[in-house]
């Protein structure tokens, strides 16, 4: 999806935390045209072979920024309009890693959003965050969305169910899982999940900076159909047209083989997201969705037979 002109978002200079990862790519490739300004943060970005896509274009300036330095956004946000955080982790390396990232994080952006005067400051959290959960990335991400009303009052919250789209997280990982074993392990079987299209969040995002007159503060969002953690396998090995055992695991009890693999840089899993999967990640109509954007969600399996159809 490219955005070619979208109303009074033209002009519009724009920060973005997080734009490296799945949501942020797909975002900035819909937002680089003629008329926008794109200041981008990154990690050791002079190094990052990832951003090299953008060198020769004059519309997107990339800034190296370490987590805690708040400098450098005070800096920048003297210069543009608005602030998209599109921060998060799904682990921790270091305690309290996820309170750096999911609570305080939001909270410094509030404030210092407040101070500059910055029109419209969207930040994308997750669907079904609670301050009583028992998941540390729950939690903070609840306090996080929490302490950035409460310093920047006018903030717009976006809650995405589980994201969908070439190039993500849950149905990438297992597609390339069943190119190489017979079978796949299927944790909390009958969780339940409403994927939403990766286009359609750029999309919530795009209409969010652009439109003065949407009302409301925290929007979850969701696709039309709600799916069992077997059902979305299902659905993906039937477009792949293979066959795979699936292995029902418990979430209680992968938790001990958890508390071992998370101590891995890079984690399959953590005792944090096993407790995730104890509950739903559906939409329950506390808050304004697609259609108070006047979206209209898009079609899990057709997008995914485009992607994975053989």
């Amino acid at each position: 999806m490219k955005v070619k002109s979208v109303g009074s978002i033209k002009n519009k200079k724009i920060l973005i935390l997080g734009g490296t990862g799945f949501l942020g790519n797909k975002l900035i490739s819909s937002l680089l045209n003629d008329n926008l300004q794109i200041y981008l943060l990154a990690r050791n970005s002079r190094t990052r072979k990832d951003l090299q896509k953008y060198n020769s274009n004059k519309n997107i300036k990339i800034f190296d920024w370490i987590g805690t330095d708040s400098k450098i956004i005070e800096k920048i946000l003297k210069e543009v309009n608005c602030v998209i955080n599109l921060c998060g982790i799904l682990y921790e390396n270091r305690t309290g890693d996820f309170d750096r990232v999911h609570s305080e994080l939001p909270s410094l952006l509030g404030e210092l959003c407040l101070k500059n005067n910055i029109e419209t400051f969207v930040h994308v959290s997750a669907l079904g965050v609670s301050e009583f959960s028992d998941s540390k990335y729950s939690r903070s991400k609840a306090i996080g969305d929490k302490r950035l009303l409460e310093n920047f009052p006018k903030a717009k919250i976006l809650r995405p169910s589980l994201l969908f789209g070439k190039g993500d997280n849950f149905f990438g990982q297992f597609s390339k899982m069943s190119s190489i074993s017979p079978a796949l392990p299927l944790i909390s079987k009958n969780t339940r999940f409403q994927p939403i299209f990766v286009d359609d969040v750029v999309l919530a995002i795009i209409k969010l900076l652009s439109k003065k007159d949407i009302k409301g503060n925290i929007f979850e969002i969701g696709g039309k159909f709600v799916y069992t953690f077997e059902e979305l396998l299902k659905i993906l090995l039937d477009i792949k047209n293979i066959k795979r055992l699936l292995i029902p695991l418990s979430p209680n009890l992968m938790i001990f083989p958890a508390f071992f693999l998370q101590l891995l840089p890079k984690p399959p899993f953590t005792v944090d997201q096993m407790k995730l999967l104890r509950k739903d990640n559906i939409l329950n109509g506390n808050h304004p969705g697609l259609e108070a954007l006047n979206i209209k969600a898009t079609s899990m399996k057709k997008e995914l037979t485009k992607i994975y159809k053989n």
